[in-house]
């Protein structure tokens, strides 16, 4: 556990409002938007309008096409990747991790489940590439720093895929984690393998259901098939993924590893007093509405005038209307969490049932517990038996159990219990057991 000071928490929070800033100003629908809008104000900017649609759509394309050796983030990314090379041989560390993350970089203030896995694992002193998802090429390569961690976007992380499974570092026990079935990484498993690396495919969501509400437009599930046939071992967060996958191919190895907390999540002068009037209850996650169900939280809020409700997360809808009782935050780094969560009485998670969600494991539900929170979330298969935690199926059960939530003291012992086995640090140490023998 950590200190906490307020100004370095500000300053921190800040900071991550600006890069939230800086990348919504450097977005392109926001940029599209801008010209159109220019158009409407300007009669000059109305006849170069044409003009100006050509080159913003002539800058797409070039965004679109990957930086070949030679340019400066390829040659920044490949010295970084033969520097950690050359310090492994140097200090003579036992163990390396390439992890395909299919997220954003690490930043420092994001939490998801590729970025905490890395983070485990640098803190056990595990040297990882971690090759993170973006779409526009010319995007500035990330300016976090961490001892014995390299990035890399995937577009410049493709083209040294052979270089990499091919690294020469005999002594070295080097684990390939691919974090979502990105089409064309299912055909170098073999060739890691054959250079002496273990392979894991970690499913941390039913991709196929996020492509059904449009969210994962890239999977394939040949592609999905073929990893589960020839890594060494599937991982899965959830039982129903479990099940779907070892159906896809009956004999392979696929594993219950679910999410987990970090250590760090609490500081050591965090204590949980809770507002009483009103009792405040709150939520913090992403806010797609392919499956957060913001029709039943409206009415779910609506139904619960006495409560205060704070909302904090990215990707909320447009024009999104709320009742006066819902406090919108916005983003907040994941460290500043607990100073929200020190007034709330529950935390809840009232996302869309189905099949997505059948499949999800929320990392924020750990979170939840860590700061005594009792939980209540529609169903979701893999938390029904987590401590504190009610789900329902109809907002009025999830009124019903909101407001015996709001009532309930969590026991300490209880849910230090439960969280003891389900750190970063234990599943870090899962991941690294596929050699087979004791971790150093």
């Amino acid at each position: 556990m950590n200190s906490s000071d307020p100004r370095e928490a500000l300053e921190r929070e800040l900071a991550a409002l600006q890069v939230e800033y800086q990348r919504i100003l450097e977005s392109n629908s926001f940029r599209l938007g801008h010209l159109l809008i220019e158009a409407t104000r300007s009669p000059y900017a109305f006849i170069r309008l044409p003009v100006n649609i050509i080159q913003f759509f002539l800058t797409l394309r070039r965004q679109s096409q990957s930086l070949a050796p030679g340019s400066l983030q390829y040659e920044t990314v490949h010295s970084q990747w033969l520097s950690l090379v050359k310090e492994i041989n140097k200090s003579g560390k036992k163990e390396l991790v390439f992890l395909f993350s299919g997220t954003t970089c690490i930043q420092g203030t994001r939490g998801n489940r590729p970025i905490r896995q890395t983070q485990a694992l640098l803190a056990r002193g595990v040297p990882v590439f971690f090759s993170y998802h973006r779409t526009r090429f010319t995007e500035a390569l990330p300016i976090y720093n961490q001892d014995g961690l390299v990035q890399s976007p995937v577009d410049i992380t493709l083209q040294l895929l052979n270089e990499i499974s091919a690294v020469g570092l005999d002594d070295v026990r080097k684990l390939f984690i691919i974090s979502y079935p990105f089409k064309g990484i299912e055909s170098y498993v073999d060739k890691f393998r054959l250079q002496g690396w273990s392979v894991v495919y970690d499913c941390r969501d039913d991709w196929e259901e996020f492509a059904k509400v449009g969210m994962a437009k890239w999977f394939d599930a040949e592609v999905e098939r073929k990893l589960v046939a020839t890594v060494d071992r599937t991982y899965c967060v959830s039982r129903p993924l479990i099940d779907k996958l070892s159906l896809l191919v009956p004999d392979s190895c696929v594993k219950l590893m679910p999410n987990a907390v970090g250590k760090d999540i609490i500081p050591n002068n965090y204590k949980h007093e809770p507002a009483l009037f009103p009792r405040v209850v709150g939520y913090f996650g992403h806010l797609s509405a392919a499956w957060f169900n913001w029709e039943a939280f409206k009415e779910i809020v609506q139904l619960l005038p006495q409560y205060q409700f704070e909302v904090i997360g990215h990707s909320a809808p447009s024009e999104l209307e709320l009742p006066e009782n819902v406090l919108f935050l916005g983003p907040r780094p994941w460290q500043e969490l607990h100073r929200y969560a020190t007034r709330w009485s529950a935390g809840i998670i009232p996302f869309r049932m189905g099949r997505l969600a059948d499949g999800v494991d929320p990392i924020k539900i750990y979170e939840y517990l860590a700061f005594g929170l009792p939980v209540v979330s529609f169903v979701m298969p893999q938390i029904s038996d987590y401590p504190y935690t009610t789900t329902v199926s109809t907002v009025e059960e999830f009124c019903c159990a909101l407001k015996a939530a709001c009532e309930e003291v969590p026991k300490h012992e209880i849910i230090e219990a439960f969280l003891t086995h389900n750190t970063w640090e234990a599943r870090a140490e899962e991941l690294l057991s596929i050699f087979g023998d004791p971790v150093s």
